[in-house]
């Protein structure tokens, strides 16, 4: 089995936050590489991160410029119109498992991700998705042949997608509070980090 492709669905426009959170820095780094750091650590061999327009270049610095990680440009107006986006960029293969995931959240923790990963190698599980004390979260991890009809005709939510591959799906109970954080304000990253007002990384040269 081929490695596992990451998508980082990272194109809002961050307006409560104050800016794009895939540019927010905690801990020292932006969410975009602390995600993309965590996945590969994971195992996963390519990282698919979509933006809109007006960051994909600083993103592309940040990443660095590799085959291992694609910025796809895409202003979309919701997650699964940006998961269209990023499955419209790469190469279909169905053998393959995909980790999504929002930037909104600081990164789960490695053992998390590895047992969603281990929990699709089971052949009746499609989908594998975390909860943190009876709450669902992210990151989801899905065989791709499940998003075949999503990517060639997109319609409904991520969350209708699930709902219909229910019977194929296995929820984790783990031990990670950031399966369920959601990042959107500043009282959110505050709760997280406390102190820390929003900051965003700024341009290279500047």
């Amino acid at each position: 089995m081929s490695a596992p492709l990451a998508i980082l669905l990272a194109a809002g426009l961050g307006r409560r936050m104050g800016g794009p959170k895939a540019l927010l820095v905690i801990d020292g780094q932006p969410l975009v590489t602390a995600h993309a750091e965590r996945l590969r650590e994971a195992g996963c061999g390519a990282i698919v991160v979509v933006v809109r327009a007006a960051v994909a270049t600083q993103v592309r610095d940040l990443l660095g410029d590799t085959p291992e990680a694609l910025v796809c440009e895409a202003d979309t107006p919701s997650m699964a119109a940006s998961l269209v986006a990023a499955l419209r960029c790469v190469t279909p293969r169905a053998s393959r498992v995909i980790v999504v995931s929002p930037i909104d959240m600081l990164p789960v923790r490695l053992s998390t991700l590895k047992a969603l990963l281990s929990a699709v190698t089971a052949p009746e599980v499609h989908v594998a998705t975390p909860r943190y004390q009876s709450r669902g979260g992210h990151p989801i991890v899905v065989r791709e042949s499940l998003l075949h009809a999503f990517r060639e005709r997109y319609s409904g939510s991520l969350r209708d997608l699930l709902r219909g591959a229910e019977a194929h799906r296995c929820r984790l109970d783990l031990d990670d509070p950031e399966v369920a954080s959601d990042l959107d304000t500043p009282a959110d990253l505050a709760a997280r980090r406390p102190g820390l007002m929003p900051q965003f990384a700024s341009p290279a040269g500047r």
